[in-house]
């Protein structure tokens, strides 16, 4: 984890620090006089904030995850932040805790693995919430519900079994926790593998993250240029020339040459323009298709996609995902 001090006056608050770091497990300190506006995370963070510099941090980490900022119980915060006291959880490929430390330290949510993070597939925020409002209310949880590439995420306190149990009677395409988790403990003995353009390699990256990911992943590709999907992949020249990278066409040649190079029993492939440049009037930014298959049949969806570079790169992973947990229903069973 690495733990920021944003503000000059943390020179001046020895004592304070040290009853931050003593609370966590860290490895690397950074001190800042100002908040970087383009900050993006390596690792867990925690973002040590004073009544100063803490609407300018939140303000920059709402922007970067495309959320609004918005103020509850008198504490300004990301539009889908866990929060409590002083504190908010966020995740940007990594969590990120923001704290505004005062007299007292607040709750460090990122080290309070006390939440349940339920994942929510073919329905609407709306939809879920009406269905699972009365076990909310039954059970007295207060969740924190919210889209994000297609999925509904609810994050709440955790649940006994006879709770999750009720969730997926009522809504069945669920998944409970990380998704790449799921993946791992629950593919096997199948495998997956992936072609990757516009994302570069990142949902490999994420997959393989997780302990035990060589059971069901045995390698994928990144496909950049177009000379390299045709030579890896085998997509034709012709479908390049004529549909061009980003397209359906081609997304679907990429999906078969992975099945075909990697054995694997499903293939994900993504291609897309995740700018800041590279659109057009028919191809703008964010213009990304992603696709999925087995040996059987694939599906290819286009999206369009907001936000910067790593943030569209972002979606992209996290609906390529989304795509491929309910092509192959991997949902939570219990």
């Amino acid at each position: 984890m690495e733990v920021i001090f944003v503000g000059k006056s943390w020179k001046f608050k020895k004592a304070l620090q040290e009853e931050i770091l003593k609370k966590v497990t860290f490895n690397k300190t950074v001190y800042l006089d100002k908040f970087d506006i383009n900050f993006k995370p390596d690792d867990e963070t925690l973002i040590v904030t004073d009544e100063n510099t803490y609407p300018l941090v939140t303000k920059i980490l709402a922007n970067l995850t495309n959320q609004n900022v918005i103020i509850k119980d008198d504490f300004l915060i990301p539009e889908t932040a866990k929060f409590s006291k002083n504190s908010f959880l966020i995740e940007y490929y990594y969590p990120i805790n923001v704290i505004l430390l005062k007299d007292e330290v607040p709750e460090i949510l990122i080290i309070t693995p006390e939440y349940e993070e339920i994942n929510i597939f073919n329905f609407d925020k709306d939809s879920a919430k009406l269905l699972l409002e009365p076990i909310f209310n039954a059970y007295k949880l207060n969740p924190v519900i919210f889209e994000e590439a297609g999925i509904v995420k609810i994050y709440t306190e955790i649940l006994e079994e006879k709770i999750k149990k009720e969730i997926l009677k009522t809504i069945p395409y669920t998944v409970f926790g990380n998704l790449f988790a799921h993946i791992v403990n629950n593919l096997p003995p199948k495998k997956i593998t992936f072609a990757e353009s516009c994302t570069g390699g990142l949902i490999a990256s994420n997959l393989t993250k997780i302990p035990g990911s060589s059971n069901c992943f045995d390698g994928s590709v990144v496909t950049y240029a177009n000379r390299i999907k045709h030579e890896w992949l085998g997509v034709e020249e012709l479908t390049l020339e004529k549909y061009g990278a980003v397209s359906e066409q081609t997304v679907k040649e990429m999906l078969l040459g992975a099945i075909e190079i990697s054995k694997a029993d499903y293939a994900l492939a993504v291609s897309g323009i995740a700018g800041p440049t590279g659109g057009t009037p028919t191809k703008p930014v964010g213009t990304v298709y992603i696709g999925v298959a087995n040996n059987k049949e694939l599906k290819v969806e286009l999206l369009h996609l907001k936000g910067d570079r790593n943030y569209i790169q972002y979606q992209a992973m996290m609906n390529a995902i989304r795509l491929f947990i309910t092509f192959s229903r991997l949902y939570t069973s219990l």
